[in-house]
């Protein structure tokens, strides 16, 4: 497959900028007559600041969990469903991208089974498959514990 992409010469040179060795951007050139292209070494510092706000964020969302178990208590499929999502998947999908992919943190889902081992996908695949409000229920508690084991692994 061929993607291809095509770069003006007015566009900002800070917006045609990828970092060295990064399997997630890699970018094959085959020709640039104006440099709009251009690469930087990968500098751990540069996402320092927007990582650290990204965990913060994370660890707020995570301790909102009271949020989901009222719904599920009320057996509200979709609201525990939303909620969960907010306080529960996303803080993990947030924490394993600062872990495997701390250049490209704002990515979500998107590629992720490309960018995380096949354990950790396997494993989030298992929290994203939800059907009951009981599934919702049961997993909240094993997130618990595995989100304790990412914050542990990203602290070292």
């Amino acid at each position: 497959m061929i993607d291809f992409c095509w770069q003006l010469h007015s566009r900002p040179n800070d917006e045609c900028l990828f970092i060295k060795g990064n399997s997630i951007e890699t970018v094959k050139v085959i020709f640039d007559k104006a440099n709009v292209i251009n690469f930087k070494d990968y500098n751990p510092l540069e996402f320092e600041t927007s990582n650290k706000a990204r965990l913060n964020e994370c660890k707020y969302r995570y301790n909102q969990h009271s949020r989901v178990k009222k719904y599920v208590l009320r057996k509200q499929y979709l609201e525990s469903y939303a909620y969960y999502n907010r306080y529960v998947l996303e803080p993990l999908i947030d924490l394993l991208r600062l872990i495997y992919t701390p250049a490209n943190t704002d990515y979500y889902l998107i590629h992720i089974s490309h960018h995380l081992p096949q354990s950790e996908v396997s494993k989030l695949e298992f929290f994203a498959k939800i059907t009951s409000v009981k599934d919702i229920e049961e997993r909240i508690t094993l997130a618990e514990k595995w989100f304790g084991e990412l914050l542990e692994r990203l602290d070292r």
